[in-house]
């Protein structure tokens, strides 16, 4: 949520220090040799640390803000189409 900072400062709030991770619990079934390969994830978690003087309720508003708009977590949330497109030695190729 590289938005916590964005949406700060169009608030005019000051975020004295904003630092996080994000933990990826990824899948992997089936084999490439045998063509079936699959890969997932079940859950995406993320950690937050925060120091801002501001009122906590102003800060809980930026955060809701920055987590509906972050693209990367709506994509995942919210499914999109993923169009591929390929060529081939310059050729389209159907894959």
């Amino acid at each position: 949520m590289t938005q916590i900072a964005r949406y700060a400062q169009f608030r005019k709030v000051e975020m004295k220090r904003v630092s996080g991770s994000v933990r990826l619990n990824l899948t992997m079934t089936g084999a490439v040799l045998a063509g079936n390969i699959e890969a997932g994830a079940s859950s995406v978690d993320t950690n937050y640390r925060i120091e801002s003087d501001a009122d906590p309720e102003v800060v809980r508003s930026i955060l809701r803000s920055a987590r509906d708009g972050c693209w990367a977590r709506q994509m995942i949330a919210k499914p999109i189409p993923f169009n591929d497109s390929v060529t081939l030695n310059g050729e389209v190729f159907d894959f």
